[in-house]
């Protein structure tokens, strides 16, 4: 498993954090400013769709205006009337010379005709033909029906030039009875209008302009698209309100209707156009998030170093105590959480030279009671030799109570020096107790009566060497009353639980309180006697062996005085070590 530094997660966090937070406001900036370029360029075309529909607006409106005074001519009319009764042509050119007056009223306006259905004639403005005749009756009832609309404005075909198609305004011209004699029509040219204003160059923003009236399109910058119907399905019933925006994937819709004549002005702009300009700002945009993101990895790397510099020589202190070099200490350069923990790191290595040094002096302290347990300091074959000849001697010479209590001594000899290991089974302490007892009785030529108590689950428990012997000899020896002739020893033995319990018990002077604590609080020190231990010596191995988990507690009544040791249970000695 690949294993990452401190400093190249820090290295890592920092360059990769600094990149998206600089990407993300780069694309938020972004994609604002789009939204924010459209909005703007949106409101400037409404604005510009605005301007030119009312210019448009207004130019209909006065050829209107127009070709209504033109109708309510009283020279036209009577000439027209004059006309229908003597059929003289001159007053045809009369007419056509007052309708070039009207006609230069608005440059718009390239032509206007004089429909006189009784004549399926028209006279025009035109240098030629001055007025013509064969009107058909699909032409006639188009001017009918124009009239019925309001006047127009709506796209029809010329009369003179049929190919042509021609934005017209028709308005009937009646008598003096209030007939119908006669349809003026005020004419403009599509491609003028188109060229003058749909083309414009101050327009060129807009993209495709058509004018609309009634659901079709009488203009487009698209000549092909002129006549046909507006595709009101696909824009939703875009057309259906007089001053609307909308927009899809692709484009940007504005639709502005005329008050004056209801012809509208539909553009639409693809959004590639509006946010074009953004290729620039987004180059730019990316460009300085770049320059960020590489100042914020050399700024990354630098402050790594720093903050990786207490790390590392933390490190390097761990390593060389991991080398053994013990008296190695981390150097706190920091005063933060890293600082803290090199404290805490040289703290916790004085603790463990301190410990390992309180281990060591309990080695020694276990070895040395482990010594203190042995009975000789001298040769032991050499005591064996000398002792088995002064019994072989008794022997020769009927000594027998001699040779039993030199042999009680040379096994007790052989117990306490030549068992291996520190410990005993209960079993072999209390024959070490026996033969310690034998001794005392032959040595003060008196008789104890020792009773033994000894449970057999106890038995083979396993126990500090001599730990019951100093709790026999100061009962033997300092205890039992020496007036008293009944002098009486319990020794018992048993378990309970996880425990094993000693009590050594005798019938003597017994002790006062103050003595017991008096005598638990010494210090253990070398005496006199076979063992060359006391009750502190016990004390102390117990705490060296067991901790907590072993006591040696005294009991006295006044009359006799009782001792017990209570242990953890084990029987291998490997549980010991």
């Amino acid at each position: 498993m690949k294993v990452r530094s401190i400093r190249s997660k820090v290295l890592i966090a920092i360059t990769g954090i600094t990149l998206l937070t600089a990407a993300a406001m780069a694309f938020v900036f972004y994609g604002r400013s789009s939204r924010m370029i459209e909005e703007n360029y949106i409101t400037v075309l409404s604005q510009r769709t605005r301007l030119l529909t009312d210019t448009v607006d207004d130019m209909l409106k006065n050829v209107c205006n127009i070709d209504i005074k033109a109708s309510c001519d009283k020279e036209i009319k009577e000439e027209l009337e004059q006309y229908l009764n003597d059929k003289d042509e001159k007053r045809l050119n009369n007419i056509s010379t007052r309708l070039r007056t009207f006609s230069k009223m608005d440059q718009a306006i390239s032509s206007m005709y004089l429909v006189i259905p009784g004549e399926s004639q028209f006279v025009t403005t035109l240098d030629y033909p001055v007025y013509r005749s064969g009107l058909k009756e699909d032409n006639l009832r188009q001017f009918e029906t124009l009239c019925g609309k309001n006047g127009g404005p709506a796209i029809m075909d010329d009369l003179v030039h049929s190919k042509d198609k021609l934005l017209q305004f028709t308005e009937k011209v009646t008598g003096e009875d209030g007939q119908v004699i006669g349809y003026l029509c005020a004419n403009i040219e599509e491609q003028n209008l188109r060229y003058d204003y749909l083309e414009d160059p101050s327009n060129q923003e807009l993209g495709q302009i058509e004018l609309i009236e009634d659901g079709r399109i009488i203009a487009a910058r698209e000549q092909s698209r002129m006549g046909n119907k507006f595709p009101v399905k696909k824009y939703k019933n875009f057309i259906s309100h007089s001053e609307v925006t909308g927009a899809d994937k692709e484009n940007i819709y504005i639709y502005c209707e005329g008050s004056f004549s209801g012809c509208g002005i539909f553009a639409s702009v693809k959004r590639s156009a509006v946010l074009g300009d953004l290729a620039q700002m987004r180059k730019y945009v990316f460009g300085v998030a770049a320059v960020f993101g590489l100042i914020a990895m050399l700024a990354a790397i630098y402050i790594s170093r720093i903050v990786y510099k207490p790390v590392r020589k933390l490190m390097t202190a761990m390593q060389s105590i991991a080398d053994g070099e013990m008296d190695t200490r981390a150097e706190v350069v920091s005063k933060d959480e890293i600082g803290l923990a090199a404290e805490e790191f040289n703290r916790m290595l004085d603790r463990i030279e301190e410990l390992i040094g309180q281990l060591i002096q309990e080695e020694k302290k276990k070895k040395d009671a482990e010594l203190e347990a042995l009975q000789y300091q001298i040769t032991p074959h050499f005591m064996y030799n000398t002792l088995n000849s002064i019994k072989c001697y008794a022997m020769i010479h009927n000594e027998k109570e001699i040779a039993t209590v030199i042999g009680d001594f040379v096994e007790l000899l052989q117990t306490c020096i030549r068992k291996k290991g520190t410990f005993l089974t209960v079993a072999e302490e209390i024959q070490v107790l026996k033969n310690y007892i034998h001794l005392q009785e032959f040595r003060n030529g008196e008789e104890y009566q020792a009773a033994y108590a000894i449970e057999r689950e106890a038995e083979q428990c396993l126990i500090p060497r001599l730990i019951l012997q100093p709790l026999v000899e100061n009962a033997l020896i300092h205890g039992l009353d020496l007036k008293n002739n009944r002098k009486h020893l319990t020794i018992e033995a048993y378990t309970s639980g996880s425990r094993l319990y000693m009590k050594v018990r005798d019938n003597g002077r017994g002790m006062t309180q103050e003595q017991i604590e008096e005598l638990l609080k010494k210090k253990g020190k070398k005496t006199k006697g076979l063992t060359a231990v006391g009750i502190p010596n016990i004390q102390e191995r117990l705490q060296l062996y067991y901790g907590t988990q072993a006591k040696l507690s005294l009991k006295s009544s006044g009359e006799g005085t009782e001792a017990t040791i209570y242990l953890p249970v084990n029987r291998s000695e490997d549980e010991e070590s």
